[in-house]
């Protein structure tokens, strides 16, 4: 079998079963995903680097919130089994609403990012529409893109569930926390492996002088991107936004935080850094506990890494598609029994 036949297929669901989209995707062009693998291997080892780094800073919010999060990982797996099977899941309501996708940083360079997800919604019947946002670009600029998105969406009197990875996410959580009056017309959040609490990754590339190369040179360099999109994640700045912007606890929010530890994961170069500088347990950008937003309804899963929710993967390395994780969440964030 080629190398073009093997990319243009799925990757293997956690069980056993033929996906029933596979066929229509598209092979992910190699360009920008073969240099990010190349720099994701450059990285030296961790005990190379010096320095504190983000020690004793994961999910450091919990300390500070008034609002616990609800586990729902048991329910997500029981939903996510029917939508594997084809069941259907979404409740009637989910047709009312437009759904707008945030991508998070990189996605214009990756091609298929959150692809797959969409199609999924609109398979179902859903109005989707995908937000303009520059993902390389500043959190504060992409924010006041999305709420030109809510406006526009509340001018024609549509009601909008928002769906947002990594960065996305908290772009569009960034959005509600700083327009009050926006949120009457969001039904529901879904944070997909969103780094509310702050990037491990971006912390360190941030702070730590050896790697501050990597961000200044290699990623503008590579992505046309701005270091400040990249400072924007760091936990510095995401207790600086967060603690003069709270996130509202009554927009109902479902929030994905994952890691994943495997030799047959994209991210392990990442995975195993975090782990053996810090212990913590990541997904190779985003620690779990990072992702779990305070008041919402959380999945916590162990075996899916940052890009098996927005990326078709390889046969043989990944667990999830996007699609059934996509449909999965937005089921949850609309059923008030979850």
């Amino acid at each position: 079998m080629s190398q073009k036949d093997l990319l243009s297929r799925p990757p293997p669901p956690p069980s056993q079963g033929e996906h029933p989209v596979a066929n229509t995707l598209k092979s992910p062009a190699p360009g920008a995903v073969a240099r990010l693998v190349r720099s994701l291997r450059g990285l030296p080892e961790a005990e190379r680097w010096s320095g504190a780094g983000s020690t004793g800073l994961a999910g450091w919010f919990k300390a500070e919130t008034p609002s616990p999060t609800e586990d729902i990982t048991a329910r997500f797996r029981e939903v996510h089994q029917r939508v594997r099977e084809d069941e259907p899941v979404l409740p009637d309501e989910a047709r009312r609403h437009l759904y707008l996708l945030v991508k998070g940083m990189l996605g214009d360079e990756l091609p298929g990012y959150l692809e797959d997800n969409q199609l999924r919604l609109e398979k179902r019947g859903l109005e989707t529409r995908a937000v303009a946002v520059d993902t390389e670009g500043r959190l504060s600029d992409n924010v006041e893109v999305v709420r030109d998105a809510l406006l526009d969406a509340a001018h024609f009197g549509r009601t909008v569930v928002l769906v947002g990875h990594s960065k996305g996410g908290v772009e569009a959580m960034s959005t509600l926390a700083l327009y009050p009056d926006l949120r009457r017309h969001v039904r529901a959040m879904v944070a997909l492996q969103a780094p509310f609490g702050g990037s491990v990754i971006a912390n360190d590339l941030v702070t730590t002088p050896s790697l501050r190369r990597l961000l200044d040179v290699a990623f503008p360099s590579l992505f046309q991107g701005k270091a400040g999109s990249v400072e924007d994640l760091s936990y510095a700045r995401r207790m600086e936004f967060v603690r003069r912007h709270p996130y509202p606890v009554d927009v109902p929010t479902v929030a994905l935080a994952t890691s994943r530890l495997s030799r047959r994961s994209l991210m392990r170069p990442l995975c195993a850094y975090v782990q053996e500088r810090y212990g913590w347990a990541c997904d190779g950008l985003v620690n779990a506990v990072d992702a779990e937003v305070p008041g919402s309804r959380v999945v916590r899963l162990d075996d899916m890494d940052h890009a098996e929710a927005a990326l078709m993967g390889l046969p043989g390395f990944s667990n999830y598609y996007p699609s059934d994780v996509t449909e999965t969440m937005v089921a949850l964030a609309l059923d008030t029994r979850a």
